[in-house]
């Protein structure tokens, strides 16, 4: 029995294979649980592990650019071809719609800023999956998303027309029908065959004029995508400088993105660390010891950044760097002794620093100690014990 023909182990197999993408919606949208049980090895790379710092949306800044390492160039913006590669993977889930994401286990979760409802509405005698389309959700050209773009993707993706010229149809081949609902927002899909992984199918979803002719699926969205519904927009791929530009959609109804742009850079893998350290680059997948001697560079930037302030410091108070130099210190002030000055004021100890201080007669050491009276423990021996006029603890009797 293969994973097909058992729906449990086709759902163990798939949540393994599946393609996970990093879209942008706050710093980075959640991961969309997109179509495939695909054996390819891009849904494999895709499908890794995500180190992802969560922040509260809130404690983030809004505007500025990432830029994200990518391996290459996409070959194509179809995520259904054969030359879709993981950047086509992020494109895709950064500026159309994803029907359901991943959340931080790996469990797939309904997009509310796409759909009001899926489910499985029947088991017998078909399995029957009903759609219910957010009626906020258009695409860029102002069309609302209706049952007419699932039809289309499921038409060119089912595999029974060899004019389109797909790699993968996983799913999309055990749907018997799919047809509009109670209105143009509700989908209905009927399987032929139960399908355990149906969340992961219409992820990306792309619009009918793409879905809708073979000549528009081959050629019409491999270099741009001229029609979108996500909450960044394509804005422009530059071949000669090896970079994507994303921008966000100002027409985007759901909480809009925090970045104003992505910018998806070609770079190969052995420059990564080095584009890292010094800045060039925001985002790329490195190993390990990459990792480290980013870390170990970026320290050591920012110590020659520290050291040079501080040199200079040490010379203008020398008198030698530049800048002017700090002011001479006023000489230290003396406070004269009471027998040396009769008509200095009397003194008066401060606080001790603790009760222990003051329990064993230590007092400060700075001051006057005329006319006022020291713990027995600490007066001098050349004091009388009635004197009213006695030394502080630490000076010479004979000065007094």
């Amino acid at each position: 029995m293969t994973d097909h023909d058992h729906p449990q182990a086709a759902a163990r197999a798939c949540r393994r294979r599946r393609c996970a993408a990093l879209i942008a919606a706050g710093v980075l949208l959640p991961l969309p649980a997109l179509a495939g049980c695909s054996d390819e090895a891009r849904d494999t790379s895709v499908a890794t592990s995500q180190d992802i710092a969560a922040a509260p949306r809130g404690e983030l800044k809004k505007g500025g650019t990432l830029r994200w390492a990518v391996d290459a160039m996409p070959g194509t913006l179809n995520a259904f071809q054969s030359d879709a590669d993981a950047t086509t993977t992020r494109i895709a889930g950064a500026v159309l719609p994803s029907m359901f994401t991943l959340d931080a286990n790996g469990r797939p979760q309904r997009n509310a800023d796409y759909l009001d409802a899926a489910d499985i509405s029947a088991r017998d005698p078909k399995q029957v999956v009903t759609y219910k389309i957010n009626r906020k959700a258009r695409w860029s050209d102002g069309r609302p998303v209706t049952a007419a773009d699932f039809i289309a993707q499921w038409t060119a993706l089912r595999g029974k027309d060899n004019a389109f010229w797909t790699a993968r149809n996983a799913g999309y081949d055990r749907i018997g029908k799919v047809e509009q609902g109670a209105d143009s927002r509700e989908v209905k899909v009927t399987f032929a065959r139960p399908y355990a992984d149906w969340e992961s199918l219409f992820t990306p979803l792309y619009p009918k004029s793409v879905m809708g002719s073979a000549d528009a699926f081959n050629d019409g969205a491999r270099e741009q995508l001229q029609v979108s519904a996500g909450p960044f927009l394509f804005q422009k791929r530059d071949a000669k400088q090896g970079r994507v530009v994303l921008v966000r959609n100002p027409k985007w109804w759901g909480d809009p993105a925090m970045l104003k742009r992505i910018v998806l850079q070609s770079l190969p893998g052995d420059k990564r660390a080095a584009a890292l350290a010094d800045g060039s680059i925001d985002v790329a997948a490195v190993d390990q010891v990459a990792a480290k001697r980013v870390a170990s560079a970026r320290r050591a930037a920012s110590a020659a950044r520290t050291r040079p302030a501080t040199a200079t410091r040490a010379r203008r108070a020398r008198g030698t760097g530049p800048g002017p130099a700090p002011a001479p210190r006023p000489p230290r002030r003396r406070t004269p002794y009471c027998a040396a000055t009769p008509s200095a004021r009397p003194w008066s100890p401060p606080t001790p620093s603790s009760p222990s201080t003051a329990a064993a007669g230590r007092w400060p050491t700075t001051g006057c100690a005329a006319r006022w009276p020291v713990p027995s423990t600490a007066r001098s021996s050349r004091t009388p014990s009635s004197s009213r006029s006695t030394c502080r603890p630490g000076r010479s009797a004979a000065i007094c």
